[in-house]
């Protein structure tokens, strides 16, 4: 969704205001098991004496499963960003700018790729997860598995029997 920001550069402390919702189908089919709820953002775009800022929140939920124990699991996130915006950068090369070409910026475009810079890489069910056995694949957070803990590496074995000794 194009947002055109002609009257907020031109005009000397002006307000966008910027309420809407995004369905980011093509970061499920980018994410292992990932799925993304609707994003609803609420922002505005300002110019104070010549700088043009946008703030926004992207408030949204996800489900991915447990990279411990596969358990899906469901957040709801609410992150905040703030980017400056520039119709063109001649002497500076900067991430913190987002360069805006005939007045228009594809919000879509940077609300997904904020979400995906800010999604853990590591998704857990809980800080605490046990995860599964790597023996039976039992999952350890529901219950206990039989299987004997303590296995040596193959490659190991005559160490331990010297220890043993």
């Amino acid at each position: 969704m194009p947002l055109e920001l002609n009257d907020v550069f031109v005009t000397p402390d002006s307000c966008l205001e910027v309420n809407e919702c995004f369905t980011l189908d093509d970061v499920s089919a980018e994410g292992e098991g990932l799925t993304i709820s609707p994003v609803k953002v609420c922002g505005k775009v300002t110019n104070t004496g010549g700088l043009v800022e946008l703030t926004y929140t992207a408030d949204f939920k996800y489900s991915k499963p447990c990279d411990r124990c596969l358990a899906e699991t469901e957040k709801a996130v609410k992150y905040e960003f703030v980017h400056t915006l520039a119709l063109s950068a001649e002497n500076e090369e900067s991430d913190d700018i987002i360069i805006v070409p005939g007045y228009s910026l594809d919000l879509y475009e940077l609300v997904r790729d904020d979400i995906l810079l800010e999604l853990p890489i590591k998704h857990l069910c809980s800080e605490d997860c046990l995860g599964l056995c790597p023996q039976c694949g039992q999952n350890l957070n529901l219950d206990k598995c039989s299987c004997k803990k303590q296995t040596v590496d193959p490659r190991m074995a005559v160490l331990d029997e010297l220890l043993q000794d």
